[in-house]
């Protein structure tokens, strides 16, 4: 990397900064992570991870230290004149592990990202600042301002901008962030004596506007949202005044919320930059788009963002990939972005009562809201059918399409032998050739893969069969004793599936023939390596 200072330069230490930096280290690539905060942040802050995001903790072998310090959401109960109308989580089509939301406080994501950072070898550079920056076709020149003061000139191969909804990154690329107009919410934090269930989300409308509860794991602390914006921060007891009234009329029972440990007005917007990549610069998160807190989707899209980028431009940085992996990000996550708006415009429009005297929810049924509701903020349904990467074709007999998840799996299919194998193994961040076997010895003639050549280096190939072999127990080989990998994907015998770092598949289908047309195009995106056999 000779006249560069670090590979890849990440702006701001938030979640989704701090999952770039982990992912690129892991990686094997350098990497400097700054922000201009004195620490992490030690106040509430974001608190709801989707379905995907849970898949993609589990992903990263995270979810394990976060998920004791969070709480299960299996509900949105809606108020109406004091009568509760509870919706239960039905995610339907959208298989998954983890069939609800989950309620987690940022600082302890921050906590847990930071130790997988540190593990890798990333020291967070606190109160030190992006400054300024320069691209130009070889390198960024950023401008750091250290915590003394001074000045530092680093030279990076590339800059992520991953910091925050005021993002330097973004205002110096000159990238708009259009989308609708603000509204101003209370926010507040607070222990709240009041008999409403403690594992649903709960919309109360009432005249004048909206209010919303999600719990906390600590017994009887909640968030509680007002969308009129009445109140003011600095005064907690008018805080709790104001929200024990509100509280008790829409509930039609008496209700106290005592002093709130926080709380804070939001200006809320519904915002995306109409590119994430410029150049060797990239924006990830809030300096990509911003949405209500209302829908639970800021930390979400930020980390899935960070999840998209990191593994093409580590494969960028190793001289896998030619840098046209990276228009990859832009086609796919814009549309993200861009959707999310719409979606999220939704739930706007159902929170936002009128203040002169609407009685608000939903305009469609309930369980048909409910339903498009879960869907838009899961995170399940993101696919990029229309990718570079993704090769059209495949997946006619069910299972996973190409550009869809891998591993649209029920927690009891996720403990199968094979899944509880396989699951490990794609932890790995490569490029994944899954080959079902059948009764056929891995790597013998009749082999799926045998006639398809020699595989890039950057592929590992992972062999799944029904039976065991004499050559069982090797890296590359997953049993699947009762079959659950083989029904779940839909896969036949014979057949092989492309699996993304990212775990989106690629492509699927039988034979040689196929198998070299889909590595072909997708070699079409990086440069010449030797080749591994």
């Amino acid at each position: 990397m000779t006249g560069y200072d670090v590979a890849v330069l990440v702006a701001g230490a938030g979640p989704v900064g701090l999952t770039a930096a982990a992912l690129l280290a892991r990686s094997g690539v350098s990497v400097r992570l700054v922000d201009a905060a004195a620490g992490p942040a030690t106040t509430s802050r974001a608190l709801g991870s989707h379905a995907r995001s849970l898949e993609i903790y589990d992903q990263l072998g995270i979810l394990g230290e976060i998920a004791p310090h969070g709480t299960r959401i299996n509900t949105f109960v809606m108020h109406r004149g004091g009568h509760p109308n509870r919706l239960d989580f039905d995610f339907g089509g959208l298989p998954t592990r983890f069939p609800y939301m989950f309620n987690v406080d940022q600082v302890i994501i921050e906590r847990v990202l930071l130790g997988q950072g540190a593990a890798a070898g990333v020291a967070v550079e606190w109160n030190t600042g992006l400054e300024s920056f320069r691209q130009d076709a070889d390198a960024v020149t950023a401008v750091l301002r250290g915590p003394d003061g001074t000045e530092e000139t680093v030279r990076a191969r590339y800059l992520w901008g991953c910091d925050g909804g005021h993002s330097t990154v973004r205002k110096t690329l000159g990238l708009p962030l259009t989308g609708e107009p603000a509204h101003t919410w209370l926010i507040a934090d607070a222990l709240v004596h009041t008999d409403v269930d403690i594992d649903g989300v709960h919309w109360l409308f009432a005249r004048g506007g909206t209010l919303m509860l999600f719990p906390f794991p600590e017994p009887g602390k909640w968030r509680l949202l007002d969308t009129t914006g009445e109140g003011q921060p600095d005064d907690p007891e008018q805080i709790a005044r104001q929200f024990s009234a509100k509280l008790s009329r829409a509930l039609g029972r008496d209700t106290v919320v005592e002093r709130p440990s926080w709380a804070s007005k939001f200006t809320i917007q519904q915002r995306a930059v109409p590119a994430m990549r410029l150049g060797r610069c990239f924006v990830s998160g809030d300096a990509a788009h911003v949405h209500s807190p209302a829908s639970g989707q800021g930390l979400n899209t930020g980390i899935q963002d960070a999840y998209n980028l990191a593994w093409k431009l580590a494969m960028v940085v190793h001289g896998h990939a030619d840098t046209t992996l990276l228009d990859t990000y832009d086609a796919e996550r814009v549309p993200i972005g861009q959707a999310l708006l719409a979606s999220t415009g939704e739930v706007m429009d159902t929170i936002m009562v009128d203040k002169a005297g609407g009685t608000g929810g939903p305009a469609h049924s309930p369980r048909d809201f409910q339903r498009q509701l879960i869907r838009n903020m899961s995170g399940l349904a993101i696919a990029y059918p229309d990718s570079p990467l993704t090769v059209p074709g495949g997946g006619t007999g069910g299972g996973p399409r190409p550009g869809e998840r891998l591993t649209q799996i029920r927690a009891a299919d996720a403990q199968s032998p094979g899944w509880t194998i396989l699951r490990e193994k794609l932890r790995s961040p490569a490029w994944h050739l899954l080959v079902f076997a059948g009764s056929e010895e891995p790597g013998g003639q009749d082999h799926p893969a045998a006639g398809a050549g020699p595989l890039p280096v950057w592929m590992e190939t992972l062999t799944i069969s029904r039976h065991r072999h004499r050559h069982d127990g090797g890296d590359h080989r997953v049993w699947d004793p009762d079959g659950t990998v083989h029904d779940t994907l839909a896969a036949t015998d014979g057949e092989w599936l492309l699996v993304r770092p990212d775990g989106h598949l690629s492509a699927r289908g039988t034979g040689d023939a196929g198998l070299r047309a889909a590595l072909d195009r997708l070699t079409s995106l990086h440069t010449a390596e030797p080749a591994r056999a």
